[in-house]
């Protein structure tokens, strides 16, 4: 395992709304076959707000297809008698979350039937290994860096 990604499920806005009447949303993440879902927002209608937090492993090995690099995020429509329905689904490739440690923004949802509203996730990504320790740029030019002023005399 490379670490620990750490998924908060914030908000939806724009959700798609088949029916009248308010719908009970919640949203799912899912990453190397692992699901996790939020609970139902009761009425939370277009732009229900959960703001869960879900860890997933980050596994070593990207999978065939880079599978295990790319988070699949969804909202569903809870059915209590039926069939829950997709809202709308979307796909973050986690690879520059994994360099950066961050990612904070708006995700656009979809179905066969076009855009489908945005879901807002906040992701950390916690290293099971310590961080490089890279260095920043010197200001100084490189020919300047390792010299000694001329008046230095051992």
């Amino acid at each position: 395992e490379l670490g620990t990604l750490v998924v908060v499920i914030l908000k939806a806005r724009h959700l798609h709304q088949p029916s009248f009447y308010k719908q009970d949303p919640y949203a799912q993440a899912v990453l190397s076959g692992q699901t996790q879902r939020t609970k139902p927002e009761p009425k939370g209608g277009q732009h229900p707000v959960w703001d869960e937090e879900f860890r997933f492993p980050v596994l070593t090995d990207p999978g065939k297809d880079k599978v295990n690099r790319q988070l699949e995020v969804s909202c569903w429509k809870d059915e209590p008698r039926g069939e829950d329905k997709l809202l709308g689904k979307g796909i973050v490739d986690i690879e520059s979350t994994l360099k950066t440690g961050e990612f904070d923004d708006w995700v656009p949802l979809e179905t066969s039937g076009g855009a489908r509203g945005e879901l807002y996730l906040e992701m950390t990504f916690y290293a099971n290994t310590p961080p490089p320790l890279n260095r920043r740029p010197s200001k100084l030019k490189q020919s300047d860096r390792l010299t000694r002023p001329q008046s230095y005399h051992p």
